[in-house]
């Protein structure tokens, strides 16, 4: 099975932050041919399949996984987004302190609880908060390695993607 870089980069994008949000954003601002046009401009912007993007917002399909055994950077990345998504969520429901805990931060301590929760058990606190200091950096510069080599959108870009696109 041979993996372009096409198919990482749009796997990528469909399990990501910006990708729920901009779908998310898509589905419940437009509809009919207004959707169909978002659609394409969001294919172009992005440099995807028409198609790709079309059953991604339309209908939900998601990319499969290229790999048999996803590599450690993209296994990080992934991770990030998907506590930024749960981040993002916790903010908005009402008996949660996520809002208080983290007030306008969510890629800090979305990476914060990524690199906590691939540490595994640690019995001692001290070696576990030791270990999280070391990997939180490595943490950082594999994200943000990620994002500019398959040149996917992060929280930053949404706002003008779809300022774009409307």
């Amino acid at each position: 099975m041979v993996k372009t870089r096409r198919e990482i980069q749009f796997f990528l994008f469909a399990n990501s932050y910006s990708g729920k949000k901009i779908s998310v954003y898509l589905k419940g601002t437009f509809s009919g041919k207004r959707l169909a046009m978002a659609i394409k401009r969001l294919s172009v912007i992005l440099d995807f399949g028409h198609k790709q993007v079309a059953d991604f917002v339309v209908f939900g399909t998601k990319s499969t996984n290229p790999y048999k055994r996803l590599p450690n950077s993209l296994r990080m990345y992934l991770e990030i987004e998907n506590e930024l998504l749960k981040l993002s969520e916790e903010k908005l429901d009402e008996y949660s302190t996520a809002l208080e805990d983290y007030q306008r931060q969510l890629l800090y301590p979305a990476i914060e609880r990524a690199v906590g929760n691939l540490l595994g058990e640690t019995d001692d606190d001290s070696k576990f908060q030791t270990l999280l200091e070391e990997r939180f950096r490595h943490a950082i510069y594999t994200y943000y390695k990620v994002v500019r080599k398959y040149g996917l959108p992060t929280m930053r870009n949404i706002p003008f993607i779809l300022s774009i696109i409307s």
